[in-house]
């Protein structure tokens, strides 16, 4: 694990599996005609996103008074780490901060494609600027998918938490991401987005595996 240094009272690390992933987007989307130059274009888009997208999660944890936290830039995309007791219309606000980061950016990014010339004269921020604006709005609605771990799994049971207890909350919450994370598994096999499908797949096992632990041993504190 790499520390990358200090903003504010929230710390910034990396972890080598997180190369391995841009090291497989570089892999993945080199070809001959583009050259290798293109495909390393992902590795500022990756770090840039994801980046941004969990200081955004930060910064909406520091807001509310909660202090500092540790962002970890992993395998898995990124994840926010922070010790508080927060209200549930807090929490679903703070996980609704990494989505919305991430399509605000990809926003900024097309006034830039359409007011700055120099954005379509420079063959850097002409190849850099679109692949940046693709990779927020997937990266955007990729986490408002309700299913944990991913924000929009958070945010549909915080939601509930705000009026129902914390149990309902999360039967409802984890019967949501089984039936929708089955949908969009089915879906991706049919478009033939395997790699989405697989891991959604394995999202959904994990929630199943949630509900099995509490039929067998309820709800915790109960």
């Amino acid at each position: 694990m790499i520390h990358l240094g200090t903003i504010g009272k929230t710390s910034i690390d990396i972890d080598v599996s997180f190369f391995i992933v841009m090291g497989l987007f570089v892999a993945t989307f080199y070809n001959r005609q583009m050259g290798l130059r293109y495909a390393l274009l992902w590795v500022p888009v990756l770090f840039v996103s994801v980046l941004l997208h969990e200081l955004a999660h930060a910064g909406a944890i520091a807001a509310f008074g909660y202090g500092g936290s540790q962002i970890l830039l992993s395998g898995m995309g990124g994840v926010t780490m922070n010790q508080r007791r927060a209200r549930p219309w807090h929490d679903m606000i703070i996980s609704t901060a990494g989505p919305a980061s991430s399509f605000v950016i990809a926003w900024l990014t097309t006034l830039a494609m359409q007011n700055f010339p120099l954005a379509a004269s420079d063959p850097m921020l002409a190849a850099f600027l679109p692949l940046l604006r693709t990779a927020n709005v997937w990266w955007g609605v990729f986490n408002m998918i309700p299913v944990s771990p991913l924000d929009g799994g958070h945010m549909v049971r915080d939601f509930f938490r705000i009026f129902l207890r914390d149990r309902t909350a999360f039967v409802i919450s984890v019967w949501i991401a089984m039936i929708v994370g089955a949908m969009i598994v089915a879906f991706g096999i049919y478009i033939g987005f395997y790699f989405l499908s697989l891991l959604i797949a394995w999202y959904v096992w994990m929630a199943y595996q949630q509900w099995q632990h509490f039929r067998k041993n309820g709800y915790p504190g109960e």
